[in-house]
């Protein structure tokens, strides 16, 4: 393998990346090259490592600088998730290695899913109850007009307490988010680490 095939194959790794970015990886990488020299690629090929191993770094890299460098929101956090899984299936990692970082990731995420999930249907409920007592307080009025209140009432409260439920569920996902982009790149660092390691 020489340089250019070297720098092609990246490029086709780093395919999910944004324009600039992978731009930038490449001038870097093909400067990097230059400085060497021709008769240094094959040293510098041996020093790099497979393409594969540059692009998983490269992408897992770029997801968590991204994800600090702008404001945290869901659609971030899932971008850096997504990039992170990316670059750990992308990885050239040993069968058994891979089939437990993916299975890994598959029980994590279905976890994850799963509390999010049962954190919103919650709310809903809570707040859904609330409107659904007030409707029939509405229904009870002509019958009976204290019962009626009653449910009004019960129904305004857990209304109110569903409404002020979702800013604070909001705050819980993002914070799932960023825990989960945490994890993930811990977990890329570690199995990067014993593939250098040579285990």
């Amino acid at each position: 393998m020489d340089k250019v095939s070297y720098l092609k194959k990246l490029r086709g790794k780093l395919r999910r990346l944004p324009a600039h970015e992978l731009n930038a990886a490449l001038v870097y990488y093909e400067e990097y090259f230059d400085e060497a020299g021709v008769e240094n690629e094959q040293q510098v090929i041996s020093q790099l490592g497979s393409p594969s191993v540059v692009a998983s770094q490269i992408m897992a890299d770029f997801a968590l600088k991204d994800l600090d460098a702008t404001p945290a929101s869901t659609k971030k956090n899932m971008t850096a998730i997504w990039l992170i899984i990316l670059a750990i299936l992308s990885a050239p990692l040993s069968l058994p290695l891979l089939a437990v970082a993916v299975a890994l990731i598959i029980s994590v995420g279905a976890v994850i899913f799963s509390v999010v999930v049962a954190i919103v249907a919650t709310v809903l409920s809570i707040f859904l109850g609330g409107v659904m007592a007030l409707i029939a307080g509405f229904f009870v009025l002509t019958e009976h007009w204290p019962t009626a209140f009653l449910f009004m009432g019960i129904g305004l409260i857990v209304t109110g307490l569903g409404v002020l439920l979702f800013p604070a569920v909001a705050r819980l996902i993002k914070k799932i988010g960023l825990v989960c982009v945490e994890v993930l790149a811990s977990l890329f660092r570690k199995i990067t680490k014993k593939r250098k390691g040579g285990f």
